[in-house]
């Protein structure tokens, strides 16, 4: 009876202490990237969406704090944040989080000004050389893109913003910019008059499609088992259609209304 009394009493405590670890917020560091995370869209952009709704399926509530990308990393690499949104894959990355199940899919083309480089083709990054390139500061782009950068055939100048670099490509100080199409026409649409957009075209090419990913440290006491929740709430979300939906949304600017 009184082994029986003593499981009971761990069952207890046990659920107890679950139900404390889902009622504490899950806190994630992320950055501005509209419109999948930002602090002015709807539901904090569309990845955030993703994010708190597969979390939500598993009793958790999260909460988000908007910081520069490097500040995010490195604070949520410290354990100062259960988790940081959203990160591509590397192995520098990977020596201190753990990823999560795929969050999503993303591509990056060149973006150019019309009347300035009317003619502009490439297949290989050979064919940029000669050109000058703008980029937004922490950003990873691809290794093949970071050794053609190394190599130094073309110019490149690096930006804290992705809005500063359309500024750049408008007044001609770049001829390129590579950033997510996604993104690159959401601030077209949303940051500049509308006579800009038509100005401004992207080439099919894609300098990179990559998978992005929720980032939890390593250093952090329950990483484990929020990544195991996350995924099983992500999977969730796109067994039953709702990951489908959201996309759906970004792609009509629901995320940016």
């Amino acid at each position: 009876m009184k082994n029986l009394l003593l499981y009971l009493a761990l069952l207890c405590l046990s659920g107890l202490a679950q139900s404390e670890t889902k009622d504490k917020p899950i806190r994630i560091a992320t950055g501005e990237y509209i419109p999948f995370c930002s602090s002015s869209s709807k539901h904090k952009g569309f990845a955030s969406h993703v994010v708190s709704e597969a979390f939500a399926r598993q009793g958790y509530k999260v909460e988000y704090n908007f910081l520069p990308w490097k500040r995010a990393i490195l604070q949520a690499k410290n354990n100062d944040y259960d988790a940081t949104s959203w990160w591509v894959y590397t192995d520098e990355r990977a020596e201190d989080f753990l990823f999560s199940d795929k969050l999503l899919e993303t591509a990056t083309y060149f973006f150019y000004l019309k009347t300035q480089t009317p003619n502009f083709n490439w297949a290989e990054f050979d064919d940029l050389t000669g050109y000058r390139i703008g980029i937004t500061r922490g950003y990873h782009y691809s290794d093949e893109f970071q050794a053609y950068r190394k190599a130094g055939k073309a110019s490149f100048e690096v930006v804290n913003e992705d809005e500063q670099n359309f500024k750049r490509l408008l007044y001609k100080r770049i001829d390129l910019f590579p950033v997510n199409v996604v993104v690159g026409l959401e601030l077209l649409r949303t940051r500049f008059a509308p006579h800009v957009m038509p100005q401004v075209a992207f080439h099919p090419n894609p300098v990179t499609s990559k998978s992005g990913f929720l980032m939890f440290p390593k250093k952090g006491g329950r990483s484990e088992e929020l990544q195991a929740n996350f995924n099983a709430g992500l999977k969730s979300i796109r067994e039953d259609g709702s990951y489908e939906k959201m996309l759906n949304n970004l792609l009509t600017g629901f995320y940016s209304q």
